[in-house]
Parts: structure tokens; sequence; C-alpha cells
């Protein structure tokens, strides 16, 4: 059992949670949410059943939930959730996507 990720990030002062977790084999579907104060700013949501052919392949799944955070990561530190843009982020990304905005952040990262 993959426990998941929680990790606070401090922006221009405010802190903001990130959690992500897998959901299971019986809903193969790994959530990040970023939180201020209790309150879910933003989702991503990425389904993994075609992705991963074994569900108990823990190492597959823990690779596509370390990704995820971290991309969630560099989005809070980036500026995405600042209280000015009052609005929810709700993703469902498609492989292709999910490979592009990875390689965006290792570019962004160097």
């Amino acid at each position: 059992m993959i426990t998941g990720f929680n990790t606070d990030v401090k922006y221009r002062g405010v802190v903001y949670h990130v959690q992500t977790e897998d959901k299971g084999t019986a809903n193969p579907l790994i959530e990040t949410l970023v939180y201020k104060g209790g309150e879910i700013l933003g989702s991503r949501r990425l389904p993994y059943g075609d992705l991963v052919k074994d569900r108990s392949d823990e190492a597959s799944i823990t690779k596509l939930m370390e990704d995820q955070h971290k991309g969630m990561l560099l989005e809070v530190k980036k500026g995405r959730f600042e209280p000015a843009s009052d609005r929810t982020v709700i993703e469902d990304l498609s492989l292709d996507e999910i490979v592009l905005a990875y390689l965006a952040a290792r570019a962004a990262a160097q």
C-alpha cells in the first residue's frame, strides 16, 4: 500500500499544503489536492488503469505519484494558486499531457 505524499509549500508568505494519494486498486486513480487553510484550491486526477498493466506494481504507481506531486509543487511555487486567482483547477490528464507537463517541469528546473 502506497501511503502518499504531503508537503507544505510557502509562496509569498502563504503556506499551501499539497497532498497526493492513490485511491487503490479498486479505483486506479492518483489524486493531488492543493489546500490553503483547509480550503481546496485545486486538484489534479490521473486515472492510471491503462498506464500500469499490473495494478500491484507499486514502483510504477509511486513514480506516477511522485511526478504528479512534484508538478503541483512547481505550480504552487510559480504562483498558480495565489489568492488573486480565485478559481478551482480540476484536471484529468491524458498520458501525452502528463509527459509534456513532466518535460516542461524538468526544463524549468534546469
